[in-house]
């Protein structure tokens, strides 16, 4: 008569081969990797919308404010933006930043609309300035956690 073993004493050799296989998987990350283009693509779009919203400010009220004036930006910063947003598309793991680069898309067009409807003073800007500031710093604390490995 062949002796079944009891299931405790196997249980020593599971946990042993389970650790095998866990260390021989190396690292699991859940996010992407550090990406030094994104970081610096991100920071000079940071800076043309802080500049934008100098502008903005100084000019408040004014003709020089309007809309038609401020073509060109709108144009750049959709491009950099969906030029980005196909960056961090190709790279695995990067759905944090994907979505944050898709809103920023979203609240470009919504600033394009408002600022059609003009911005007669700065009160106007200010909180839409401090809400694409706080997005960009979202983007960048993100990223600079990515480069220290978190």
């Amino acid at each position: 008569m062949r002796k079944i073993g009891h299931p405790v004493s196997s249980v020593p050799g599971l946990i042993l081969t389970m650790l095998l296989l866990i260390s021989a998987c190396g690292e699991i990350r859940l996010i992407s990797d550090y990406d030094e283009i994104t970081d610096r693509k991100i920071s000079e779009l940071h800076q043309k919308f802080a500049l934008h919203f100098v502008q903005l400010e100084r000019m408040a009220g004014t003709e020089d404010a309007n809309y038609e004036n401020f073509t060109n930006f709108y144009d750049e910063v959709k491009v950099d933006v969906r030029v980005l947003r196909v960056r961090a598309g190709v790279i695995d793991k990067n759905d944090i930043l994907i979505r944050s680069l898709d809103l920023l898309d979203s609240n470009i067009s919504d600033l394009e609309l408002l600022h059609k409807t003009g911005f007669r003073q700065v009160d106007e800007i200010v909180p839409i300035r401090n809400a694409f500031d706080s997005s960009f710093a979202s983007m960048i604390r993100f990223i600079t956690a990515l480069k220290r490995g978190r």
